[in-house]
This record gives C-alpha cells, sequence and structure tokens, in this order.
C-alpha cells in the first residue's frame, strides 16, 4: 500500500494511531492529508530529529529510545553506514530505525524493539561494542549548513534554483517539471512558486538546501539570499 493511501486510511478509520518512524517525504504527505482534519504530533527523541514517529488522535508516548555505543576508538571509526549496515544485518526494518548520528556515537530506534538491540547488537565491523541507554534530551543535531550568497529578481523557485545550481532557468524549469524538485520535502511542480525563509529545497543529485535570511536587496534592487547547504 502506498503511504499516502495508508494515510488516508487512518484518518477513515478514526482510530488513535502510533507509527513507526517517518522520514521527511513521509512527515510532510502526513501533515498536508490530515492537517485541520485531526490531532496528530510527531516526536523523533530529540528536539532536532529528521525520522519521527506519528501520532494521530493519541497523546505522544515517547516509544523511542536513544543508544550510545561504547567502543575502541582505536579499532574503530563509526559512521552512518555502519551503525545502519549493523541494524539491518540484524533484520531490522528502516522503519524501526530513527536517526542516526555518528559523530556523537548515537542511534535511536522504536522503544518496541530495544531488548532485542541491547541483546543481539554488540559489535560493528567485528569490533566489540557496548550499548547504553542515553537520555536524549539536550543532544544537539548534527545537521550542518554551509551558508552561501545569491541574488535574484524575485522569490520565484525556478529562479532560485538557476542560482543554486549555476545552470540556466530553461534548465531549472526541466528540473522542475520532472519531479526532480521538492519544496519542504514534498515535489513541486510549479516553477513560479514563491519561496520564503526557513523553506527547504531539495534538488535531485545537488542536494538539499535551506533558504537562511531574504531580507536585504542590493543597490540595483535585485533580492540578496543566504542560504545553506546541508553536508
Amino acid at each position: 500500500m502506498e503511504f499516502t493511501d495508508k494515510v488516508k486510511s487512518f484518518l477513515d478509520s478514526n482510530d488513535s494511531v502510533e507509527t513507526k518512524f517517518l522520514n521527511l517525504n513521509e512527515q510532510a504527505i502526513l501533515k498536508s492529508i490530515l492537517q485541520k482534519k485531526v490531532a496528530f504530533s510527531f516526536y523523533g527523541g530529540y528536539p532536532f530529529a529528521e525520522k519521527k514517529r506519528a501520532y494521530i488522535n493519541k497523546d505522544i508516548q515517547k516509544n523511542v529510545t536513544c543508544f550510545k555505543i561504547n567502543y575502541n576508538q582505536k579499532y574503530l571509526t563509526l559512521t552512518h553506514q555502519n551503525i545502519l549496515g549493523t541494524l539491518l544485518s540484524l533484520s531490522v526494518t528502516m522503519d524501526s530505525i530513527g536517526d542516526i548520528l555518528p559523530k556523537q556515537g548515537l542511534f535511536f530506534v522504536t522503544s518496541e524493539i530495544k531488548d532485542f538491540i541491547q541483546l543481539e547488537y554488540t559489535s560493528i565491523n567485528r569490533v566489540s561494542i557496548e550499548l547504553e541507554e542515553f537520555d536524549s534530551t539536550d543532544i544537539l543535531s548534527e545537521k550542518n549548513l554551509e551558508e552561501y550568497k545569491i541574488s535574484v529578481d524575485s522569490m520565484r523557485l525556478d529562479l532560485i534554483i538557476s542560482k543554486i545550481t549555476k545552470t540556466s532557468r530553461a534548465q531549472s524549469t526541466v528540473m522542475i517539471d520532472n519531479n526532480l524538485i521538492k519544496v519542504n520535502h514534498l515535489v513541486e511542480s510549479k516553477p513560479v512558486k514563491k519561496i520564503k525563509d526557513n523553506d527547504i529545497i531539495s534538488i535531485r543529485k545537488y542536494g538539499r538546501f535551506q533558504i537562511l535570511d531574504s531580507s536585504n536587496t542590493s543597490r540595483k534592487g535585485k533580492i540578496i539570499i543566504i542560504y545553506g547547504k546541508f553536508i
């Protein structure tokens, strides 16, 4: 069943639902369908989580567990890939896995499988590790932004994409027509869509960007945009 159909079934049933982890696109779809129709909220384990569980017609249960990996740094370097790969090798499904923060040695899972993870997740790349449950309330996101500056005639999506990708306006329109562009995690098909501060633009093969500030103009009347690229 397509995710859109699943969300509509939640709405039709009017049941209280707690989902597994949703990615940003799934969260955006859920919001677009359920907004102003039923009560819903999200929780991912810490304030800046990307992957989150959704609670529809239900109070947040916070059924998310954070594990800290203790290991010998002489023999192992943690990466998103080796943490995730080890979880998947245990037959854990992607929707049971939340954010992974390798620099801090942390990862999130649904609390329903925490006992299994504690028992079975004992090594990464053949290096022994130990897990401990971690209070994730105050941790910071590892999502860093590289800042850039461009100037545009207006806040139209096609103009901004053209500047960010250093391609022609015609090429940016082709990207939009080919469903290669998302705005706030949903595919956007209108080149003339007006972009605003804090909007997130995803461009296939180029990356994900956030508009940070568009309040200033140049002497020639162009809008000066400061944006960040997620790294």
